[in-house]
């Protein structure tokens, strides 16, 4: 397991997916907005934008008085460096 430390900046629902051939409705995940800062050889400070999906047991964590904050969030990798919260 990795721990990714990062700046919350918010908390969103994604939009619900509907299969357009079946009808059927994939809700829509609910994800954190975070901001990682990644210092540079060069001194300077490299800034990413990451939006994490987190499973609904965790939602609860991540709670509006913390957005602005450093929060750690329990991930895992697809790919290259894609992230999603576990």
């Amino acid at each position: 397991m990795l721990v990714l430390k990062a700046e919350l900046l918010g908390i969103y629902k994604a939009n619900d997916f509907i299969d357009k051939k079946t009808g059927a409705v994939t809700l829509g995940k609910t994800k954190l907005q975070l901001m990682s800062h990644q210092n540079m050889q060069d001194g300077s400070t490299k800034m990413t934008l990451l939006d994490i999906s987190i499973p609904d047991s965790k939602v609860k964590l991540y709670t509006k008085d913390k957005i602005g904050k450093t929060i750690e969030v329990d991930v895992a990798i697809i790919g290259d460096v894609k992230y999603y919260g576990i």
